[in-house]
């Protein structure tokens, strides 16, 4: 086949852009759309469904925001604090959400955002691809590619809990644990968009730093705006500036073995790095005098086993290897894609047990570290894009085994390079067949490497809206017309500095009869018996709460207890006291005992003055 003109190329490629960017956005809005024709009456859509209670941290962010608050603090904690933390993206979204409303604003800016990742990838995957075919191809991989997850899919958990043949075989492969394509929304481009915009933001500053690393190569002009782009992220989302870091040491290694590299252009890429540095000094600022965001900062947050990793993007690592072996294998090519192969076996081998702890340690992370930088080396050539994407593959792999907390966060975007690499190799496939069969190849590849995707939307995200339950478990998608007048009450009591306490969530498993007996059903839950309020409290009306996320409240799984124990109608007054004295809390959501009657809840009315009487809850003020 002739090649394309470039100018006729480029209309091409922004024509399906355009329409890739149009039908995106559309299959993006479908929870919010189908939430709004399937709420119960009266009831509002909380707008997340996933790590619900994340979510509402952000969402406290964005209620400070919407208050003028630049400086902000943690709602989810009661202690005393100096407010020190500052997100720029959620301080944005918040002067947002005061014309739209929070929710509506996280959706707006999820789709908006993903529609500029869309751009800003083609813009770096056009720098690789030398036809239209492959660029397409790429450019939705890009997005739209995952794992083997749809073959072993669960809505609920990151351990197989389903008994199938399939996942009998898979299961001992990945000890219990599930690929990460089934549960980790950041590592992968699509789940991002349809979960968090904050993600997307985060992937859009990557992309676009990347962009301005590669651009500086014979200007100054992208070093200001890729300086800016760093520390805003460093700001935003801090564990991604040193994944950047590290993926531009592998491009340096790969870019110097093909002596592309010049001291102007490391110059100017180290002027880009220097724009984190405002951000990551504020950032140890408030970790040295901020105790309740050393506190946050020391929760532990451990990388899933190498296998769970290496499973949720197998299949674009088989289609990128065989594409490089295929394209250009020669000595030094083989030599990486062995020594690759080791490395990955060799980590395979080792990563037995669920994830508890570090994988590596310092030493032992160096070493592979070192090993991965030596396949970059071989895999390396003249084209600076190229040398980016193989590092960003490679020690993509790798980076989140640094051992430190939060490690997990580190596999941002992996699917990207992979799947560019993936689209290289099912293109150079589709090229050896007619032009019709080359067509099929490429839509089935397309569809199997989607499947993830299409699990992620049509099954979690349209189950969960469904089952009015996040896969918290413990969180509802909507907030009951009950729920709904707490929220404006204490709402209107800002800036009033309000705690509020509310029971812990108890979760409701699905259950079938199986031979007359009652029996759990595997990886299914029900709208929760009674829904975790705390968490939604501080995020929608902006209160203080003594036991409301996991991560944000310090040794929450303390305060939890006292939490429950202050409604347990066992408790004796005087335990009672003490414990709601432990909480400060100003305001009680105490669950009215015959909505619930098969939990021992005290009437707590005689505690305070009722401020909202419904029929499953009560907002009660304290008396003093």
């Amino acid at each position: 086949m002739p090649p394309v003109p470039a100018e006729l190329r480029v209309q091409l490629e922004r024509r399906y852009v355009l329409i890739f960017s149009i039908c995106l956005a559309v299959v993006l809005s479908f929870p919010w759309v189908y939430a709004q024709i399937v709420a119960p009456a009266r009831a509002a859509y909380s707008g997340f469904e996933y790590n619900a209670d994340d979510h509402m941290v952000y969402a406290s962010w964005m209620r400070q925001a919407m208050s003028g608050h630049l400086m902000m603090d943690n709602r989810f904690a009661v202690e005393t604090q100096p407010g020190l933390t500052i997100n720029l993206y959620f301080f944005a979204l918040g002067q947002l959400a005061r014309l739209t409303g929070i929710a509506a604003a996280a959706h707006i800016a999820r789709i908006g955002l993903s529609v500029l990742l869309v751009n800003l990838l083609y813009g770096l995957i056009r720098r690789l691809t030398k036809d239209v075919y492959t660029t397409k191809l790429a450019l939705t991989l890009a997005v739209v590619a995952g794992g083997i997850g749809f073959l072993v899919w669960h809505n609920f958990g990151q351990a197989f809990t389903r008994a199938t043949p399939l996942g009998a075989v898979i299961s001992p492969l990945l000890g219990g644990q599930l690929p990460t394509d089934v549960w980790q929304p950041e590592g992968f481009t699509f789940p991002s968009m349809l979960t968090n915009s904050l993600f997307v933001a985060s992937l859009c500053l990557i992309v676009y730093v990347f962009r301005c690393v590669l651009d500086s190569r014979d200007s100054w002009r992208p070093v200001l705006p890729g300086a800016i782009a760093f520390g805003v992220l460093m700001n935003i989302h801090s564990y991604d500036a040193l994944l950047i870091a590290l993926v531009l040491v592998g491009f340096l290694v790969a870019t110097a073995v093909q002596k592309g590299i010049t001291g102007a252009w490391v110059g100017r890429a180290a002027c880009i790095g220097a724009g984190a540095v405002p951000a990551a000094l504020w950032f140890l600022h408030v970790l040295k005098n901020d105790p309740v965001f050393q506190a946050r900062a020391a929760t532990e947050t451990y990388s899933p086993n190498f296998r769970q990793l290496l499973f949720g993007y197998f299949v674009m690592v088989v289609l990128a290897i065989w594409g490089i072996a295929r394209e250009r294998l020669g000595r030094r090519t083989a030599i990486g894609l062995a020594g690759f192969s080791i490395l990955v076996v060799g980590m395979f081998a080792l990563g037995t047990q669920p994830y508890e702890g570090y994988f590596l340690s310092y030493a032992t992370w160096g070493v592979v570290m070192l090993a991965g930088l030596g396949v970059i080396a071989a895999l390396s050539r003249e084209e600076p894009v190229w040398n980016l994407m193989i590092s960003w593959a490679v020690l993509g792999l790798l980076i989140p085994y640094f051992p430190a907390l939060f490690q997990r966060k580190l596999t941002m975007g992996l699917s990207i390079p992979w799947a560019i690499l993936a689209a290289i190799g099912l293109a150079g496939l589709g090229r050896s067949f007619e032009r019709q069969a080359r067509n099929l190849i490429t839509v089935l590849g397309i569809i199997v490497l989607s499947g993830t995707s299409i699990y992620w939307i049509l099954s979690r995200e349209k189950s969960l809206i469904s089952a009015n339950v996040s896969n918290t478990t413990v969180h509802s998608v909507f907030l009951s017309p009950n729920v709904r007048d707490i929220v404006a009450y204490l709402d209107g009591l800002q800036p009033r500095r309000v705690v509020v306490l509310a029971r812990p969530g108890v979760p409701n498993p699905a259950s079938v009869i199986v031979d007359g007996e009652v029996k759990t059903e595997p990886d299914q839950w029900q709208t929760p018996y009674i829904p975790d309020l705390n968490p939604f409290m501080t995020g929608l009306a902006g209160a203080y709460t003594y036991a409301g996320h996991w991560s944000e409240t310090p040794d929450y799984a303390k305060r939890r207890s006292v939490a429950s124990r202050v409604f347990d109608a066992r408790l004796t007054d005087e335990d009672r006291t003490e414990a709601l004295k432990e909480t400060q809390a100003d305001f009680i959501i105490a669950p009215v005992p015959e909505a619930f009657p098969e939990l021992p809840l005290a009437d707590l009315r005689s505690y305070g003055t009722v401020r909202i009487d419904g029929p499953q809850f009560r907002l009660i003020e304290v008396s003093r």
